[in-house]
């Protein structure tokens, strides 16, 4: 096997406003790994929030020997555990690179990779993402979410019931809404959740700092709302002390190392009685594509990146209707023309 990349920012169609600040662009880097006439794709996606650079990632690609694993049965897994084995961390990339894998292994058996990790046909309503927005921006947002039946609202701890009231004067919608570690105190949480359950909302994601589990162990008692970890959720060694704390997780690749890792964690997560909610982190066609080869696992899915940025590289990938559809059946069902 050989690998190649491309070092490819994803432009944002609107500046994306979330409590952690705001943003034009995320780094990003596309791998192609290949093997004989084949090629399967994988995308490091690298939020500002993460450690990871474009060059720390960099300089990790070149220390994996990927001609060692070559051969006529690509076992993704397998692989995966060994490079986890030899290094920690860097887990966007192991996380590419583990999504390439899958795809090279499905395009080389003729076979989707779904078809490799599930029977279920469930098809979870795919969420669009509101940033943190002025009135007029959130009606131009609503305008682009045609194709979706879910929007996530996203809040910042101070103006949480404007951009709520907001959304509901002009979009009957049923939405989601992520505080993203923004709320302070159990009493606020409380008033929130109180204005959220008169409305159509289905789930409250992140509210207070991640490693503080006490006040989210607090509101899991109190809410009628679903509590979904995301930054306090990273990998499978987290799940237990979720389960106390949470009602479920939000479940990234990038976060988790692939496809393979993530497997596990919804074998887990299933077993603690927590919901799934599949997520991105505002990627293209091809880690979305990725992610939504687990969608029939899930309760909802969150993978509206390609819709969120202007210069996707990757087509086979839609939402219609607000379900997911892929063009093909064929590894990940994504195809590009940029390597």
């Amino acid at each position: 096997m050989q690998i190649s990349h491309i070092i490819y920012p994803l432009q944002f169609k609107f500046p994306f406003h979330i409590a952690h600040g705001i943003r034009s662009h995320t780094d990003c880097i596309f791998l192609k790994i290949s093997s004989d006439s084949y090629a399967g794709y994988g995308e490091i996606t690298l939020p500002p929030y993460l450690p990871e650079t474009i060059a720390s990632c960099l300089d990790f690609l070149k220390k994996i020997q990927f001609e060692k694993y070559s051969g006529d049965n690509i076992d993704p897994t397998a692989i995966s555990a060994s490079i986890h084995e030899q290094w920690d961390g860097f887990y966007p990339v192991k996380a590419a690179i583990n999504n390439a894998l899958w795809d090279l292994k499905g395009k080389m058996e003729v076979k989707s990779v779904r078809d490799y990790l599930t029977n279920d046909t469930n098809s979870p309503e795919c969420t669009y993402t509101i940033g943190i927005s002025s009135r007029s921006d959130m009606l131009e947002k609503i305008y682009h979410a045609t194709n979706f039946n879910l929007i996530k609202l996203k809040l910042d701890g101070i103006q949480d019931v404007e951009i709520i009231q907001t959304f509901i004067k002009y979009s009957d919608k049923t939405f989601a809404v992520d505080a993203n570690q923004s709320w302070n105190d159990i009493d606020y949480a409380k008033k929130m959740i109180d204005l959220l359950s008169k409305t159509k909302c289905i789930l409250i994601e992140q509210p207070f700092e991640k490693s503080d589990r006490k006040l989210s162990a607090l509101l899991k008692q109190f809410s009628s709302l679903p509590i979904i970890a995301d930054e306090a959720f990273q990998n499978i060694e987290d799940i237990d002390s979720i389960a106390t704390s949470f009602d479920g997780i939000n479940l990234k690749l990038l976060k988790c190392g692939g496809i393979s890792n993530a497997t596990q964690i919804i074998t887990s997560a299933k077993q603690h009685q927590l919901k799934i909610l599949i997520g991105c982190m505002s990627e293209s066609a091809c880690g979305c594509a990725a992610a939504s080869m687990l969608q029939q696992s899930a309760d909802w899915v969150d993978l509206d990146g390609p819709y969120l940025i202007h210069n996707n590289p990757f087509e086979g990938y839609e939402i219609r209707a607000g379900k997911i559809l892929i063009e093909n059946n064929i590894g990940l069902g994504i195809h590009t023309n940029l390597f």
